[in-house]
């Protein structure tokens, strides 16, 4: 599998939260709105309308629409596993597969970075050419073919409960700020037409950016 640099779009992100506490309960919280935009994600098909619609609810930048900087200087091979999926099982298929790169981002900030592999045959001549030459969002370029989105796998790469925590406890905690790290989960998924025809495979990793909001107030 390809791996994923650190960002080196128009803004780095810092690696720590001022509002977000090492406290049993901020860790909670953290955990639940992790899992709450992963299953909004699994949920529907484009993931850039699920950034924005994230990133309007907690007030992440003031500009809620996404766009995508594109890594033209990269590439990767796919991996064989995601290959096969893209391609069939049939050993025949000679159709050209190509990479894009992206860090979604808005007011600077990058909310994912996103590995594509697609096949352009599959696209009309339109979609395939905006892929090719612009920095629009993937899913947004192939939007007019009302795709289906289904999960591969899934990687966690932060969580803010310890493994085992419902038997064992949380710690008391710091009450420090907690320093997040960059990235949080990796999905793994293919993007097929309504005729059921794979024509994308991606990979795409989340940040800790779309958690980085004041956390709720609580009761006196």
């Amino acid at each position: 599998m390809s791996s994923l640099s650190m960002p080196s779009g128009p803004s780095k992100m810092h690696n720590t939260s001022a509002q977000w506490r090492d406290t049993p309960l901020h860790r909670l919280m953290l955990a639940t709105l992790i899992e709450k935009l992963e299953n909004r994600l699994l949920a529907n098909p484009s993931a850039t309308r699920v950034l924005e619609q994230w990133i309007n609810t907690y007030n992440l930048a003031p500009d809620s629409n996404l766009h995508a900087y594109r890594q033209t200087e990269s590439s990767a091979p796919c991996p064989p596993f995601l290959l096969q999926t893209l391609l069939g099982a049939s050993d025949a298929q000679t159709e050209d597969v190509h990479y894009r790169k992206v860090q979604l981002t808005a007011h600077g900030k990058i909310f994912s970075e996103a590995e594509n592999w697609y096949i352009p045959a599959r696209l009309s001549p339109e979609m395939a050419t905006q892929l090719n030459t612009t920095d629009k969002p993937f899913g947004l370029v192939v939007a007019a073919l009302n795709f289906s989105r289904q999960l591969i796998k899934r990687e966690s790469l932060w969580f803010p409960l310890s493994e085992h925590w419902e038997q064992n406890g949380i710690p008391a905690g710091s009450d420090q700020p907690i320093s997040l790290p960059p990235y949080l989960f990796r999905h793994m998924a293919v993007l097929r037409t309504q005729a059921g025809q794979a024509f994308c495979v991606v990979i795409e990793t989340y940040t800790t950016e779309t958690l980085r909001f004041p956390p709720p107030a609580l009761p006196a």
